[in-house]
């Protein structure tokens, strides 16, 4: 009897530390270009709120991913600073 007491709690302890770990949270990818950057993300990626800007008025030909810590690691690639990074 004893030794399934014991056995119960050995395995409970491992239970438990396995559920208090966790997945860590992974860091958000950084891409040297745009070309490298649109292979993953046809449509570049982008802050939330982000607003496209134009001349003529045109639109992008993919939409973006919105997502702010993705943005926030590439924001060198958004040459003309309208929250969208490499915008097709």
């Amino acid at each position: 009897m004893k030794r399934i007491v014991v056995t119960a709690a050995a395995a409970g302890m491992v239970a438990a530390g396995l559920v208090a770990a966790g997945p860590a949270e992974a860091s958000p990818r950084t891409f040297a270009n745009c070309t490298a950057l649109n292979a993953v993300y046809k449509g570049g990626v982008a802050r939330p709120g982000a607003v496209d800007k134009r001349k003529g008025g045109g639109h992008a030909k993919h939409r973006p991913v919105y997502d702010r810590a993705l943005y926030n690691a590439n924001t060198k690639s958004d040459r003309d600073h309208d929250g969208i990074a490499c915008e097709k």
